[in-house]
């Protein structure tokens, strides 16, 4: 995909993750504030053993996590995610697609029905305070007799119209790369770049998914250099896709390379859990800790 080093190092009109117009609501993202340099370790609520909404979010902030990852099956239920979070004191800073219903690369009648659907789950992540939507583009191999630049241009296109809608809100689409066994078309940080510099909105940014990357990228710490500027959210799972801290990936240096890059947004869970859930998650949370230092 074509792309330059200088358009990955200026995505023009971007905010401050942690200024004014990011602020949570109610005061549960009361902690996040300007100037505030570190990253926000998060677990998606659907990795959290209980029974209720109410008892996973408990579970992830007893764990130790700082933060929860919520997915778009959220968007119909606002006032118990609300509640819930409230409860246990945790911020809901991204959501996450909860199948491949909102992928955006369709035909031009499904597309724009997932876009208006998407507008709607930008309206839900205002009222919950979520900063970051995730967004991947299409899965799958490339369909017979289909250009991927077409496909592309289609993606750009949905984002164009969900850009302005998605500033209003305040919370920033994310491009996610997937890795190549699981899509053909977006697979590294500078794609969804290349793809978000198109928009160039600050509505529009990247997610950084080191399983992902571990598959694709040459070297994790460098392609979050490049990329840095555009990066809004980070999903975390170790090289097997358990939960860090079960396998050999050196979360040490992803946290400095995001120190590096000046990034103090959130780093979510993304994995599969080995072990008893909340074992798991207790002593994933610690590895990341320390990571993060």
């Amino acid at each position: 995909m074509a792309g330059t080093k200088e358009a990955l190092a200026r995505p023009g009109g971007i905010p401050h993750l942690f200024s004014s117009r990011w602020s949570g609501n109610d005061g549960v993202c009361a902690g996040l504030v300007e100037g505030v340099r570190f990253v926000k370790l998060a677990a998606q609520i659907r990795l959290a053993p209980g029974a209720s909404v109410a008892e996973r979010a408990a579970a992830l902030a007893e764990a130790g996590f700082e933060a929860a990852e919520l997915h778009t099956d959220a968007a119909d239920r606002v006032a118990e995610y609300r509640q819930a979070l409230r409860g246990a004191g945790l911020p809901a800073l991204s959501m996450c697609p909860a199948g491949s219903d909102l992928d955006l690369v369709a035909d031009e009648y499904s597309q724009r029905r997932r876009v208006e659907r998407t507008r709607s789950i930008l309206d839900a992540c205002q009222e919950l305070g979520v900063r970051t939507l995730i967004s991947v583009p299409v899965r799958g191999p490339l369909p017979a007799g289909v250009a991927p630049e077409d496909e592309i241009d289609s993606y750009v296109r949905a984002l164009e119209l969900l850009a302005p809608h998605a500033e209003a809100s305040g919370a920033s689409i994310a491009v996610e790369p997937l890795n190549r066994y699981e899509t053909h078309l977006v697979n590294t940080l500078a794609d969804a770049a290349a793809i978000a510099a198109r928009v160039q909105s600050p509505g529009v940014r990247i997610l950084a998914d080191v399983f992902h990357m571990n598959i694709e990228e040459d070297d994790l710490g460098a392609s979050i250099r490049a990329a840095g500027a555009w990066i809004a959210h980070v999903h975390l799972a170790d090289n097997q896709r358990a939960q860090p801290g079960a396998g050999t990936l050196d979360f040490g240096a992803v946290f400095a390379a995001l120190r590096g890059v000046g990034y103090a947004g959130s780093a979510a869970l993304e994995c599969r859990l080995r072990g008893e859930p909340a074992a798991a998650l207790r002593r994933s949370a610690a590895h990341l800790r320390a990571a993060r230092g």
